[in-house]
């Protein structure tokens, strides 16, 4: 089956601002008759034109929000969910129009998005909720477009990072706000690298000759990544190339061929290694068991210097450009009554607003989704004391997300495990180069 862009096989009418109303993206098959096929379809079609319709009105209409309580699906937990509650609780106490946020915790987001694939099929979704783009494609009809609240009451859109709004956009209109975001940066012990009078690399040959180095005085791999696919197509990425496109593998090309060999040369060298299963480079790096690894900002708490051993951070090492790996869900808005979409959208103002995003940025390790909270001295002096803040910060112009088409969850699946088994076998890395294209043109 040929995949497409999921923008472009459910959007089916430009509205006067340039939302487009979305369809149903099953590809379940059907046997029902052709009366009942168009019926269904006009039902979705209206459902998804009065959303439409719902958003415009009350983004351009006189602020007159009713009292009103909005229901908040998050994943968020430990400190985390601390600080989420704070602002919240802040929210809830100074906004002027009674409104009031109540928080559901939905576990892990494994579980998130099951319950929400639920909630979406009983028609019983929240006000809003966090969400990856992959969560979002079977449902994106119910999701409510913001362009017009963004066009009349947002402060400066243009200030949220491109890579987020570029993000948020994908399906042919706005469907959501940016909110805990982290990028992958190289995590590595400074202690051992000083010792060896090594450097943080920034390049492929750089990383190359640390691997080899550690490798001879250590006797132990000098490096790991904790996303196989997101690696993948970083590197490929780095060399100028493309990783997937509307109808399979975009990197059946020198670059993506260069960036395979590079990649299976780190691990059939020794330089690279796979984590122990059920063990996080995070734990291995605090054990001295490797020297570095690529892995999300966020997970810089998780690492354990108590030992003695100073820790370093860097931007991850690019080629022919850099390019850094993000992650970390949007805020999305479901409900469909217009009082309680004012007030989400005055919810989710607050969340994104410099003072915010700031604020969630210095409590949890994720990073700020305005480039004017970069800019705050309290952001500036966080960035003075905290290494993998400034790390990420030298990234956050060549960020990228993975596009959304029908498979992706299926592509960073199978490329996942795959990649483990070609790494387990020691595999040349021309025959990796084709499994790996193989690998996720069947996901097409």
């Amino acid at each position: 089956m040929e995949m497409k862009r999921i923008g472009a096989t459910i959007l089916t009418a430009a509205m006067a601002t340039s939302m487009l109303a979305g369809c149903s993206s099953s590809t379940t098959e059907t046997t029902a008759e052709p009366a009942t096929e168009t019926s269904e379809a006009a039902t979705q079609e209206a459902t998804t034109e009065a959303t439409t319709e719902a958003s415009s009105e009350t983004a351009t209409a006189e602020k007159n929000i009713e009292a009103t309580e909005i229901t908040f699906w998050h994943a968020m937990s430990g400190a985390l969910e601390e600080e989420l509650t704070a602002l919240t609780d802040e929210f809830n106490s100074t906004n002027e129009y009674g409104i009031t946020v109540t928080l559901v915790n939905q576990g892990k987001y494994s579980d998130l998005e099951t319950k929400l694939m639920a909630s979406a099929a009983a028609g019983t979704l929240p006000d809003m909720a966090q969400a990856y783009n992959n969560y979002l494609t079977e449902y994106i009809d119910m999701v409510v477009p913001l362009d017009d609240f963004i066009a009349t009451d947002f402060d400066n859109y243009e200030d949220i990072l491109e890579s987020y709004r570029e993000e948020t956009s994908e399906f042919g209109f706005i469907h959501g706000l940016p909110f805990n975001k982290s990028a992958y940066v190289l995590f590595y012990n400074k202690t051992m690298f000083d010792e060896l009078g090594l450097e943080a690399p920034t390049t492929w040959e750089e990383l190359e000759a640390v691997g080899e180095k550690v490798l001879a005085e250590k006797n132990i791999p000098a490096f790991g990544v904790d996303d196989r696919a997101g690696f993948v197509e970083a590197t490929i990425r780095q060399n100028g190339g493309t990783y997937l496109t509307e109808t399979g593998a975009g990197f059946d090309s020198e670059e993506g061929k260069e960036a395979i060999e590079y990649i299976m040369n780190l691990y059939n060298n020794g330089y690279a290694s796979l984590p122990a299963d059920g063990e996080y480079f995070s734990t291995i790096l605090s054990n001295g068991q490797i020297a570095s690894y690529i892995g999300s900002s966020a997970g810089a708490s998780y690492i354990d210097t108590s030992s003695g051993w100073e820790l370093g951070v860097a931007p991850v090492p690019g080629n022919k450009e850099n390019a850094a790996y993000a992650a970390g869900t949007n805020l999305v808005m479901f409900t469909q009554d217009a009082n309680k979409q004012l007030a989400t959208w005055e919810y989710m103002k607050f969340l994104t607003s410099t003072e915010a995003t700031t604020e969630w940025a210095i409590a949890t390790g994720y990073l700020p989704v305005r480039e004017s909270a970069y800019e705050t001295e309290e952001y500036k002096a966080f960035m003075e004391s905290d290494i993998t803040a400034a790390a990420a910060y030298e990234e956050k112009d060549y960020l990228f997300v993975t596009p959304t088409f029908d498979a992706t969850t299926a592509v960073r699946s199978q490329v996942n495990s795959t990649l483990e088994e070609l790494i387990l076998n020691k595999t040349d890395a021309e025959t990796a180069f084709n499994t790996l294209l193989e690998t996720v043109n069947a996901q097409y």
